[in-house]
């Protein structure tokens, strides 16, 4: 079997790929189509997110956890209950949006009346399409994997990108965008029927119910976060007009890369945590996931940082200075996405959806109110200190929970020593760069790229002068050697475990 590590840069790359190119579309849509339009088209994203965030319940992200666990009968009835229950939330969450069109925003409801048939035909396909970025991994075929996305993401941005250059109009743009979901959605066809098979009826009811048993919890509690993150996207675009929330959309837009790197993580990890967890290998899944946890951090931290810094640069560069206003909420986002490690595969391994789900409805409210306020007194970059301090509050809440799941303190949770010094020496290296271009003075454009890549470069030389690279590379080969103790997908599975977590102490190695 791939080891984990290439396996992560196949699928990294692939999403990384469709990261640039999704980030080519609205830099060509910026200088193509009018502010107001480009706004419009952006709340468009914002309805279907919104829906596909709510009503989707983690249903197909629970096939990561169950597809090691099941024969190939048991695959094709829950690829088959996943995509049943995708189709009618889907339908349900059509007709609600119009029945409550009225209290949408007013340029929602514009949207919503020109644009309606558009809106459902992509609904209905793109959130069935949802099973394309987990089934190949859940079955093992990361690399068929990796080739879709990089295949649907070319084709979506041509079709979008020839749009708006030949047309100049938002509906021609929204044509190109339901029909690039369509197609995705025959290509997810085409990977049920060859490798995996679907069976829809009839339906095996205490299965369904061991699935929903499992993905429901984090379900409700993932489209509380998912409240919780859109609450002031939702305020911004009630608040101010379509143009505004079109500056405020591009910050969440650059976000993107970071989003994918440990979404990455999730799904590479999750499957064999699973499985260590279903033999009781606990010490070593922790080990597993606090490793992957560094890994990524020694990519992520330079990389937000450099952006945190040259950020109203970068915005110029990629969007034009129409939109540079929006450089103080990237730079909220991106501390916002500092402050946490990655620790939802261990909350999903361990079964604490429920608790999960407690603190975000604890929370949410929290998040609307302070994002309000911030509005009220500050404006545009006001709307994200709620999401950014829930955030804080909700990592602190899970961090506390795992700790009295596993029986370990807060400090063995997260390898914090390590994480630690990646961040400071991030930090550093972005200081002194912002510094010297501050000196220096070059043009927005020199300082976009060269700044970004200054930060980057002194990095990596203060991981070679103090040998530190040395210890990723050993916490790279330790990552690899635990994972592909993993049995592989193919291989049939006895049983499927219960959703509870256990609680039986574990002894954790502490990672030097």
């Amino acid at each position: 079997m791939a080891s984990i590590s290439r396996q992560g840069i196949v699928l990294s790359g692939a999403r990384y790929i469709e990261q640039a190119i999704q980030l080519l579309t609205p830099v060509v849509l910026v200088r193509t189509i009018d502010p107001g339009a480009f706004g419009e088209y952006r709340l468009f994203w914002l309805l279907v997110n919104t829906v596909a965030l709510l009503f989707a319940f983690e249903l197909p992200r629970s096939l990561l956890f169950f597809f090691v666990r099941l024969d190939s009968e048991g695959r094709r009835l829950y690829v088959g209950q996943t995509a049943l229950f995708l189709l009618v939330v889907t339908m349900i969450a059509s007709v609600l949006i119009f029945v409550s069109a009225d209290a949408l925003p007013s340029a929602m409801r514009d949207l919503l009346h020109q644009h309606g048939s558009l809106i459902v035909v992509f609904l209905l396909a793109s959130n069935l399409g949802l099973l394309l970025d987990v089934l190949p991994n859940a079955a093992g075929q990361i690399r068929w994997q990796a080739q879709a996305i990089v295949a649907t993401s070319v084709l979506r941005a041509a079709l979008i990108i020839s749009a708006a250059v030949i047309f100049r109009r938002l509906e021609e743009v929204l044509v190109a965008t339901s029909l690039a979901a369509c197609l995705r959605l025959g290509l997810l066809a085409y990977f049920i029927a060859r490798y995996c098979g679907i069976r829809l009826f009839p339906l095996d009811q205490q299965q369904f119910r061991t699935q929903l048993r499992y993905a429901l919890p984090f379900g409700v509690a993932g489209l509380l976060w998912n409240m919780r993150k859109q609450a002031e996207q939702w305020i911004v675009a009630t608040v101010f007009s379509s143009g505004v929330f079109g500056i405020f959309s591009i910050a969440t837009t650059l976000l993107m890369p970071f989003e994918v790197l440990r979404g990455v993580l999730l799904n590479l990890l999750l499957p064999r945590m699973s499985h260590l967890h279903s033999v009781g290998r606990h010490e070593e899944l922790l080990r597993l996931n606090n490793q992957g946890n560094v890994i990524i951090s020694a990519i992520m931290f330079p990389a937000i940082t450099a952006l945190f810094a040259f950020s109203y640069e970068v915005i110029e560069l990629l969007f034009t200075k129409e939109y540079v206003s929006g450089s103080p909420v990237l730079r909220i986002y991106l501390v916002q996405t500092l402050i946490s490690a990655e620790i939802t595969t261990l909350l999903s391994v361990f079964g604490q959806g429920a608790a999960n789900m407690r603190y975000e409805a604890s929370i949410l409210p929290f998040a609307v109110v302070t994002s309000l306020v911030g509005v009220w007194y500050y404006g545009l970059p006001g709307a994200a200190v709620g999401s950014a301090l829930a955030t804080f509050v909700a990592y602190a809440l899970c961090l506390r929970r795992l700790s009295k799941v596993m029986s370990i303190p807060i400090a063995r949770v997260q390898d914090w020593n390590n994480l630690g010094k990646i961040l400071s020496a991030s930090a550093v290296c972005a200081i002194v760069v912002r510094l010297s271009a501050d000196v220096l003075k070059p043009s927005a454009p020199i300082a976009a790229t060269v700044g970004p890549a200054a930060v980057l470069a002194s990095y990596a030389a203060i991981l070679f002068v103090t040998g530190y690279y040395r210890t990723l590379a050993k916490m790279r080969r330790e990552g690899n050697a635990l994972a592909n103790t993993s049995r592989p997908v193919g291989e049939p599975a006895s049983r499927i475990s219960s959703d509870h977590a256990p609680t039986e102490p574990l002894s954790i190695v502490s990672l030097r």
